[in-house]
Order: structure tokens, then sequence, then C-alpha cells
């Protein structure tokens, strides 16, 4: 079991945002709708001065992610159900590498409306780089190196409502219980419900409850290549002896919330 001394959360949101999937075609560019563990990694290596790519030269990863590869992380998308408006927005690139015939390219890239995440952050306070998250995410001040962003650099983020949690414990439920934010879907468990919830005469089911599935990048390979993993998200309630608990890491908070940190 991973070391967690504190959970610290808060949100992150921008008027745009842009996270680039790479197994797509010129001139289309499309975005993941949730961000990234590998950008949220960027974030926060921002935060306390971490190096990113430009500086990586001739190191297998940038500094950020070797330093804070390691951390867990959990993701809550506000947006309708978890998914984001999203808008093709066209570009002129007339770089000479960007078209071999000189001229001009035409791009296009989707692009996220007003995302915004709350994100969760499982801290070791013996490593040195979580500790100095807790010092610059302070509930009263943010402060940071670099100024991050939501996925290009003019794409400026806002990062409020910081929340500290000591009292916390790691979740073993008791009960029927829910996840408030997304959790890896391995075996695809996500759509266990607990039955005994669902009256089979209640036609309003599909407005009451959600699900969102979308599979995301979690690290790089040795080759600099997104690892991936399934993950889902979903309101609805899952039964307490779900064989999911033991394999994902469960935390929960205020007495009430569970969260996945991954």
């Amino acid at each position: 079991m991973p070391r967690v001394d504190k959970i610290i959360s808060f949100d992150i949101k921008s008027e745009f945002g842009f996270f680039k999937k790479p197994d797509v075609n010129n001139p289309i560019y499309f975005t993941f709708n949730i961000i990234p563990k590998p950008t949220l990694l960027g974030i926060l290596g921002a935060i306390i001065g971490l190096g990113g790519y430009s500086q990586q030269n001739n190191q297998d990863y940038p500094e950020f992610y070797e330093k804070l590869k390691n951390i867990l992380v959990g993701i809550k998308p506000y947006g309708n159900k978890g998914v984001f408006q999203k808008r093709l927005i066209k570009y002129n690139n007339t770089v000479g590498y960007a078209n071999k015939d000189g001229g001009t390219l035409n791009i296009a890239e989707q692009t996220l409306i007003e995302p915004q995440y709350k994100i969760y952050l499982g801290l070791d306070l013996t490593n040195k780089f979580h500790k100095k998250l807790e010092e610059f995410i302070k509930e009263t001040k943010v402060q940071y190196e670099y100024i991050p962003y939501m996925g290009k650099n003019e794409f400026r983020l806002e990062i409020n409502s910081v929340k500290h949690f000591e009292n916390i414990e790691y979740f073993i439920p008791t009960d029927d219980f829910s996840i408030t934010t997304i959790f890896p879907n391995i075996s695809k468990e996500a759509l266990k419900i607990n039955k005994a919830l669902v009256d089979p005469f209640d036609t309003s089911m599909s407005e009451t409850y959600f699900y969102y599935f979308e599979r995301l990048p979690i690290g790089f390979d040795e080759l600099n290549q997104y690892v991936y993993q399934d993950f889902a998200y979903t309101n609805a309630k899952m039964i307490k002896d779900i064989d999911l608990i033991d394999k994902i890491n469960l935390y929960k908070i205020e007495d009430k919330l569970v969260v996945c940190l991954y």
C-alpha cells in the first residue's frame, strides 16, 4: 500500500484546454476530455519549479516526470456528467517544417471549452518534492515558480479551492458506495452497480445514473510513448464486495467522500 500522509485537493480551470492525442493524423488534432496524469504532473512540476520538455536535453524523461511520477493523484471532472464542450479551432501554420511544400498548412484543433477539474494529491511527506507541493499549495495562497497552463502555453489556468486533509483513511467498504473521482475501469467492473438499488419500474434511471469512459495516459514507457489505462467516472453506487476494490487505491476524506488515487 503506498504511503499517504496527507491529501490535498484543489480546483484547476481555464477558459480553454487542449490535451493532444498522439494517435491522430494531420491536419486535425483531437484532445483528451479528462486531463492525463502526465499533463497534471507537468502542472505540478511548474508549480514547484521542475524542468519540463524544453529542458529535457539528453535525459530519458523531463525532470517533472522523473521526480513526480510516483505521486498518487485523483481527478474529478466537472463538466456535464464529466464531459466538456469541445470546439474545432482552425489555425494557419506557415513554418517550413510543418509543410513540406513550403506553403501554408491549415490545421484544426479540438479545444475544450471551460475545462475544470478537482485534483487530489496523495502526499508522502518523507519525499522532498511532495513536501514542497504541500508548502506551495496552501489553503490561503498558492505560489508557483512557473506559470501553469491547461495543455498549451496560451491557456493559462487558475488554481483555487485548496483544502488539506490530514484525517484520512484507506477505504474498505462495509456497504454500497460511490467514488467521487475517476477510477481505473479494470475488467470493465464499473458497470457492476448495486442491483438492489435499481427499481426495475423506474423509467428515469437513465437520467439518474451516468457513466463516462475514457482511455487515458498514466505515464511513459522506455520509448517515451504513453502508457494507457481505461478509466470510468460515474455517480452510480457499487456493491461493497466488488472485486475492483482490491485492485485500486481508495481513500475516505471528510468522513464521506471516497476518492481513488492512482
